[in-house]
């Protein structure tokens, strides 16, 4: 079965939490859909490298299978000022599906109600105010969120989501993929 993740980038988006965590869900054969805040669809990473995904959330957006949230302080600030994103969270939620979150990220969730008393993971600092329990674990999957806790944990993130959807079999295939033991 294959499954679908929508990113959603914002200026000032961590470029390794998104392309790190996207290069292994493709890897395991999900469709990405990527999506930008800004209506010319051109992204500017925390790093300057700039990105024009093909799609702006002005478009519209698919209902895919999970969600994903890259931070980035600035990136997140960026999201967080976005009706529409919130916007976004809050369908996903209502249709149950898996929404994740790495780093500074799942500040934007709690805005949306997501988080609502679940475990999640953060970049440390951020975890103030955020309605949840904070675990300051690498990574922290509950039934419908996974959070990450920052840039270093791209690859596990992106694995979570990947035994999550498509079972612990097929997340050892791409770590022993990645690492270079196949």
């Amino acid at each position: 079965m294959s499954y679908s993740v929508l990113f959603i980038y914002a200026d000032g988006f961590e470029d390794t939490e998104a392309i790190a965590s996207r290069d292994v869900l493709v890897r395991a054969g999900f469709q990405v859909y990527d999506y930008s805040i800004n209506r010319n669809k051109e992204v500017v990473a925390s790093h300057n490298m700039k990105f024009i995904a093909p799609h702006s959330l002005d478009e519209g957006y698919p209902m895919c299978d999970v969600v994903v949230i890259p931070g980035g302080s600035r990136g997140v600030n960026n999201l967080l000022a976005s009706p529409t994103v919130e916007e976004v969270l809050k369908d996903y939620k209502r249709n149950n599906k898996l929404i994740c979150a790495i780093c500074a990220g799942p500040m934007v969730l709690n805005k949306a109600g997501i988080i609502n008393g679940e475990k999640f993971t953060c970049y440390p600092g951020c975890e103030g105010g955020i309605n949840g329990i904070y675990t300051g674990s690498v990574v922290e999957v509950s039934e419908k969120i996974i959070t990450g806790r920052s840039m270093l944990y791209s690859v596990p993130f992106g694995l979570a989501i990947i035994e999550k959807m498509l079972g612990k079999e097929k997340k050892d295939f791409i770590y022993k993929q990645i690492a270079g033991e196949l």
